[in-house]
């Protein structure tokens, strides 16, 4: 039987090489001999154990009569670290379906979360993602606290992240114990709730910002990038909320929103007080504001509203459920929401609660009067 060896590669000093013994390290050869003549064959890895089995593979190989180089060692296992660096990567630069590159808020936004994911959990490489691992981090989720949509958008992007690696986080995870959506209707402030919120306003800027929030139906961060070239202010007034080189909308679509004429007006009289400004709302550096939220709930609590239940989003909630129940289209205000599929828009079709609804159903059926239609006494 053909015999291989396994020899030590020298890197510095006497450069002979010598017979690897267990426990050497690498760089290694294989000696053996093809037709009588001694052959050294180059090995990549540096661990004894696979360099061995290379040895025995090759003496198969040679006992077949087959001079064919040895099976590679089987390859280390990448780091999440190293994948996590190749997954950002990615998303700079794949485009997607509409061709258009990822904004670099969402390419941010996963780097933070997979690098708060890694740090949280302590997991090297794919294998350590095990059922108690993604589990208990996903549970410490909520006692952060963060709301439950939010759990299910950051537990998203970890999802994303472990596909990439090679491990589907619905095979580690049962279905029951993965977070998801609900789907409720949205919730949406009452006429009486923005009386109180919008006279607690004392600046000027605050009051248009959320005044545009409120009739227009932007996301956050399509008013923050709002440029006054987007505004038109005369006989037809407009704003157009569009995805530019610099800023991309969330669906990639643009469109355009009739303004109610008095905000037309008031936008343009604060347009006069700051005409050198590109951004309608800058911040007090000039740059893309990232604080309405804190101003929202700052302007709650002067209103006697909970903070808890004011946040952004809801003023464009809002916008939608009472753009359907005063009678408008559901396929106009689809478009004014940029939403692709009208069944988004449905859900903002909400049912009367409260005060609203016990007028509803007064005027539904008040004017129908059983009592009269009764024997006299009955």
């Amino acid at each position: 039987m053909p015999r291989v060896s396994v020899y030590i590669r020298p890197t510095t000093g006497n450069r002979t090489p010598k017979k690897a013994t267990k426990g050497s390290t690498g760089p290694f050869y294989l000696r053996y001999e093809v037709d009588g003549k001694r052959v050294w064959e180059s090995l990549t890895t540096r661990t004894y154990t696979f360099a061995l089995a290379d040895a025995r593979s090759k003496e198969s190989s040679l006992l077949l009569g087959e001079a064919a180089p040895p099976k590679p060692s089987p390859a280390a296992p990448k780091s999440l670290d190293e994948l996590r660096t190749a997954f950002i990567h990615d998303k700079k630069t794949s485009r997607k379906k509409d061709g258009s590159l990822r904004d670099a808020e969402t390419v941010t936004s996963y780097e933070q979360t997979i690098t708060q994911f890694l740090n949280a959990t302590g997991v090297k490489v794919p294998s350590d993602v095990t059922r108690d691992i993604l589990r208990n981090w996903k549970d410490a989720l909520y006692d952060h606290p963060y709301a439950h949509w939010t759990v299910c958008n950051i537990y998203s992007e970890i999802a994303t992240f472990l596909n990439f690696c090679g491990v589907d986080h619905k095979k580690v995870l049962r279905e029951d114990e993965r977070p998801t959506p609900i789907n409720e209707t949205p919730e949406a402030f009452s006429e009486e709730e923005m009386t109180k919120f919008f006279f607690a306003i004392t600046k000027e800027r605050d009051a248009l910002a959320f005044e545009l929030f409120l009739k227009t139906g932007p996301r956050e961060q399509e008013l923050a990038h709002l440029e006054w070239v987007h505004l038109e202010l005369g006989a037809k007034p407009s704003v157009a909320y569009k995805s530019r080189e610099n800023f991309r909308t969330k669906t990639g679509k643009s469109r355009t929103v009739p303004l109610e004429r008095g905000l037309a007006d008031r936008l343009a009289a604060w347009h006069k007080k700051n005409p050198n400004a590109v951004l309608v709302f800058p911040s007090t550096r000039g740059k893309v504001e990232g604080h309405f939220l804190r101003a929202a709930k700052e302007i709650a609590e002067l209103a006697g509203l909970d903070p808890k239940t004011v946040w952004v989003h809801k003023f464009r909630d809002t916008f939608a459920t009472w753009a359907l129940r005063s009678g408008r289209d559901i396929r106009t205000v689809q478009h004014w929401l940029g939403h692709h599929d009208v069944t988004q828009t449905m859900k903002y079709l909400a049912p009367h609660e409260g005060d609203s609804a016990q007028r509803e159903i007064n005027q539904a059926f008040g004017s129908f009067d059983v009592a009269k239609l009764q024997p006299s006494g009955q």
